[in-house]
Protein backbone atom coordinates (compact mmCIF):
# COMPACT_ATOMS: atom_id res chain seq x y z
CA UNK A 1 0.00 0.00 0.00
CA UNK A 2 1.67 3.54 -1.06
CA UNK A 3 1.93 6.52 1.31
CA UNK A 4 -0.31 8.88 -0.17
CA UNK A 5 0.75 12.45 0.18
CA UNK A 6 -0.73 15.98 -0.26
CA UNK A 7 1.77 18.95 -0.15
CA UNK A 8 0.92 22.68 0.24
CA UNK A 9 3.90 24.60 -0.64
CA UNK A 10 3.81 28.53 -2.71
CA UNK A 11 7.30 27.80 -3.47
CA UNK A 12 7.49 26.44 -6.72
CA UNK A 13 10.97 25.42 -6.73
CA UNK A 14 10.92 23.61 -3.16
CA UNK A 15 7.30 22.63 -4.00
CA UNK A 16 8.98 20.81 -7.53
CA UNK A 17 11.66 19.56 -6.14
CA UNK A 18 10.37 17.91 -2.98
CA UNK A 19 7.27 16.55 -5.00
CA UNK A 20 10.30 15.23 -7.16
CA UNK A 21 12.46 12.82 -4.27
CA UNK A 22 9.04 11.84 -2.46
CA UNK A 23 7.84 10.53 -5.82
CA UNK A 24 11.10 8.68 -6.28
CA UNK A 25 11.13 6.84 -2.56
CA UNK A 26 7.55 5.39 -3.55
CA UNK A 27 5.18 8.18 -2.55
CA UNK A 28 2.14 8.84 -4.00
CA UNK A 29 2.52 12.60 -3.81
CA UNK A 30 -0.63 15.63 -5.50
CA UNK A 31 1.22 19.21 -4.55
CA UNK A 32 -0.67 22.38 -4.79
CA UNK A 33 0.70 25.90 -4.69
CA UNK A 34 -2.04 26.95 -1.91
CA UNK A 35 -5.09 26.01 0.19
CA UNK A 36 -7.27 26.90 -1.97
CA UNK A 37 -8.59 23.74 -3.23
CA UNK A 38 -7.44 21.96 0.20
CA UNK A 39 -10.71 20.21 1.34
CA UNK A 40 -11.64 19.02 -2.42
CA UNK A 41 -8.02 17.66 -2.52
CA UNK A 42 -8.67 15.74 0.72
CA UNK A 43 -11.67 14.42 -0.30
CA UNK A 44 -11.11 13.18 -3.24
CA UNK A 45 -7.17 11.51 -2.43
CA UNK A 46 -7.90 11.09 1.29
CA UNK A 47 -4.18 11.14 1.72
CA UNK A 48 -2.62 9.76 5.07
CA UNK A 49 -0.87 12.79 5.62
CA UNK A 50 -0.73 16.22 4.52
CA UNK A 51 2.73 18.97 3.94
CA UNK A 52 1.52 22.01 4.82
CA UNK A 53 3.79 25.63 4.70
CA UNK A 54 1.90 28.55 6.64
CA UNK A 55 2.99 31.25 4.54
CA UNK A 56 0.03 30.55 1.83
CA UNK A 57 -1.37 32.89 -0.58
CA UNK A 58 -4.96 33.42 0.56
CA UNK A 59 -6.06 31.07 3.03
CA UNK A 60 -3.25 30.67 5.23
CA UNK A 61 -1.34 27.62 7.29
CA UNK A 62 -3.19 27.82 10.22
CA UNK A 63 -6.52 27.92 8.73
CA UNK A 64 -5.82 25.18 6.56
CA UNK A 65 -4.56 23.23 9.54
CA UNK A 66 -7.78 23.33 10.64
CA UNK A 67 -9.21 21.62 7.34
CA UNK A 68 -6.77 19.16 8.05
CA UNK A 69 -7.65 17.88 11.56
CA UNK A 70 -11.09 17.95 10.76
CA UNK A 71 -10.41 15.30 7.72
CA UNK A 72 -9.09 12.39 10.54
CA UNK A 73 -6.95 10.33 10.46
CA UNK A 74 -4.53 12.54 7.96
CA UNK A 75 -1.41 13.15 9.26
CA UNK A 76 -0.08 17.10 9.34
CA UNK A 77 3.51 18.14 8.76
CA UNK A 78 3.96 21.71 8.69
CA UNK A 79 7.21 22.46 7.05
CA UNK A 80 7.50 26.72 6.92
CA UNK A 81 10.15 29.04 6.94
CA UNK A 82 9.09 30.42 10.56
CA UNK A 83 11.31 29.20 12.96
CA UNK A 84 10.25 31.27 15.87
CA UNK A 85 9.59 29.31 19.32
CA UNK A 86 6.01 31.14 18.91
CA UNK A 87 5.28 30.15 15.51
CA UNK A 88 5.81 26.49 16.64
CA UNK A 89 4.20 27.12 19.29
CA UNK A 90 0.81 27.71 17.20
CA UNK A 91 1.68 25.42 14.83
CA UNK A 92 1.68 22.51 17.14
CA UNK A 93 -1.21 23.80 18.45
CA UNK A 94 -3.25 24.20 15.57
CA UNK A 95 -2.86 20.08 15.34
CA UNK A 96 0.25 19.35 13.98
CA UNK A 97 2.18 16.37 14.26
CA UNK A 98 5.87 17.37 13.64
CA UNK A 99 6.95 21.26 12.98
CA UNK A 100 9.93 21.20 10.43
CA UNK A 101 11.50 24.45 9.78
CA UNK A 102 13.18 25.25 6.06
CA UNK A 103 15.42 24.88 3.83
CA UNK A 104 13.98 21.30 4.12
CA UNK A 105 16.08 17.69 4.13
CA UNK A 106 14.33 15.54 1.94
CA UNK A 107 15.42 12.56 3.46
CA UNK A 108 14.54 13.58 6.74
CA UNK A 109 11.14 14.26 5.73
CA UNK A 110 10.91 10.99 4.14
CA UNK A 111 11.57 9.59 7.53
CA UNK A 112 9.71 11.65 9.22
CA UNK A 113 6.53 10.43 6.89
CA UNK A 114 7.40 6.98 7.04
CA UNK A 115 7.47 6.95 10.98
CA UNK A 116 4.49 8.98 11.46
CA UNK A 117 2.50 7.11 8.96
CA UNK A 118 3.57 3.86 11.06
CA UNK A 119 2.68 5.46 14.80
CA UNK A 120 -1.02 6.62 13.19
CA UNK A 121 -1.80 3.53 11.07
CA UNK A 122 0.25 1.13 12.95
CA UNK A 123 2.81 -1.65 12.28
CA UNK A 124 0.17 -2.95 9.11
CA UNK A 125 0.84 0.13 7.32
CA UNK A 126 4.28 -0.72 6.64
CA UNK A 127 3.73 0.18 2.60
CA UNK A 128 6.85 -1.93 2.02
CA UNK A 129 6.41 -4.74 -0.62
CA UNK A 130 7.72 -7.39 1.13
CA UNK A 131 6.81 -7.01 4.81
CA UNK A 132 9.79 -9.10 6.44
CA UNK A 133 12.51 -7.53 3.80
CA UNK A 134 15.26 -4.80 4.91
CA UNK A 135 16.12 -2.27 2.38
CA UNK A 136 19.34 -0.32 2.22
CA UNK A 137 18.67 2.76 0.30
CA UNK A 138 22.48 3.57 -0.90
CA UNK A 139 21.84 6.79 -2.51
CA UNK A 140 20.61 8.57 0.26
CA UNK A 141 22.34 6.38 2.84
CA UNK A 142 18.90 5.03 4.17
CA UNK A 143 17.95 1.87 6.36
CA UNK A 144 14.12 0.88 6.51
CA UNK A 145 12.93 -1.69 8.40
CA UNK A 146 10.41 -3.89 7.24
CA UNK A 147 7.18 -2.01 8.32
CA UNK A 148 8.91 1.14 6.98
CA UNK A 149 10.42 2.98 9.32
CA UNK A 150 13.32 4.91 8.36
CA UNK A 151 17.07 5.98 9.65
CA UNK A 152 19.95 7.54 8.23
CA UNK A 153 23.06 6.31 8.57
CA UNK A 154 26.78 7.37 8.87
CA UNK A 155 29.23 6.15 5.99
CA UNK A 156 30.55 3.86 8.04
CA UNK A 157 27.20 2.08 9.13
CA UNK A 158 26.68 2.18 5.43
CA UNK A 159 29.58 0.75 4.26
CA UNK A 160 28.97 -2.23 7.02
CA UNK A 161 25.18 -2.56 6.23
CA UNK A 162 25.86 -3.03 2.51
CA UNK A 163 28.43 -5.43 2.63
CA UNK A 164 26.44 -7.64 4.59
CA UNK A 165 22.64 -6.74 2.63
CA UNK A 166 24.51 -7.57 -0.50
CA UNK A 167 24.76 -11.25 0.37
CA UNK A 168 22.00 -11.66 3.60
CA UNK A 169 22.71 -15.11 5.12
CA UNK A 170 26.24 -15.22 4.31
CA UNK A 171 29.44 -14.66 6.63
CA UNK A 172 31.52 -11.46 5.70
CA UNK A 173 35.04 -11.29 7.56
CA UNK A 174 35.67 -8.44 9.96
CA UNK A 175 38.16 -7.04 7.48
CA UNK A 176 35.81 -6.48 4.64
CA UNK A 177 33.39 -4.53 7.38
CA UNK A 178 35.69 -2.45 8.05
CA UNK A 179 35.51 0.94 6.21
CA UNK A 180 39.13 1.64 4.07
CA UNK A 181 41.37 3.36 6.00
CA UNK A 182 41.51 6.46 3.72
CA UNK A 183 38.01 6.87 5.03
CA UNK A 184 37.04 10.39 6.53
CA UNK A 185 34.15 9.42 8.43
CA UNK A 186 34.79 10.31 12.07
CA UNK A 187 32.46 8.14 13.50
CA UNK A 188 34.82 5.19 12.02
CA UNK A 189 37.98 6.82 13.33
CA UNK A 190 39.46 4.69 16.45
CA UNK A 191 36.62 2.65 16.88
CA UNK A 192 36.56 -1.07 16.20
CA UNK A 193 34.13 -3.19 14.55
CA UNK A 194 32.33 -4.64 17.56
CA UNK A 195 31.93 -0.48 19.10
CA UNK A 196 30.44 0.36 15.65
CA UNK A 197 28.26 -2.64 15.31
CA UNK A 198 27.00 -2.70 19.10
CA UNK A 199 25.79 1.22 18.20
CA UNK A 200 24.39 0.55 14.91
CA UNK A 201 22.19 -2.37 16.56
CA UNK A 202 21.06 0.32 19.47
CA UNK A 203 20.57 3.01 16.95
CA UNK A 204 18.26 0.56 14.91
CA UNK A 205 16.47 -0.53 17.76
CA UNK A 206 15.73 2.98 18.95
CA UNK A 207 14.91 4.52 15.78
CA UNK A 208 12.93 1.56 14.07
CA UNK A 209 11.52 -0.23 17.39
CA UNK A 210 12.79 -3.32 16.06
CA UNK A 211 16.55 -5.27 16.44
CA UNK A 212 18.49 -5.06 13.61
CA UNK A 213 18.80 -8.82 12.35
CA UNK A 214 22.76 -8.80 12.53
CA UNK A 215 24.68 -11.71 14.02
CA UNK A 216 28.14 -12.73 15.01
CA UNK A 217 29.59 -15.32 12.80
CA UNK A 218 31.95 -16.95 15.24
CA UNK A 219 35.99 -17.11 13.98
CA UNK A 220 34.91 -15.14 10.70
CA UNK A 221 32.89 -11.73 11.32
CA UNK A 222 28.97 -10.79 10.86
CA UNK A 223 25.99 -12.15 9.03
CA UNK A 224 22.93 -10.32 8.06
CA UNK A 225 20.38 -12.96 8.80
CA UNK A 226 17.24 -11.00 7.32
CA UNK A 227 16.45 -11.22 4.14
CA UNK A 228 17.68 -7.81 2.63
CA UNK A 229 17.46 -5.45 -0.54
CA UNK A 230 19.89 -2.90 -1.72
CA UNK A 231 18.28 0.32 -3.66
CA UNK A 232 19.77 3.45 -4.92
CA UNK A 233 22.62 1.87 -6.82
Amino acid sequence: MQIKILMVEDDDDLRDSLHSYLTDVGFLVHAMASAETLAEGLAEMEPDIVILDLNLPGMDGLDAAQLVRAHEPAGLIMLTGRSMRTDRLQGLAAGADHYLVKPADPVELEMVIRNLVRRLRGPDAALVPDQDVWVLDTKHWQLRAPDGAAMSLTSAEKHLLAHLMARPGEPATRGALMPPRTHSDPDAEGRGLDVLVFRLRRKVERDCGRPLPLLSARGIGYVFAGKARLEGD
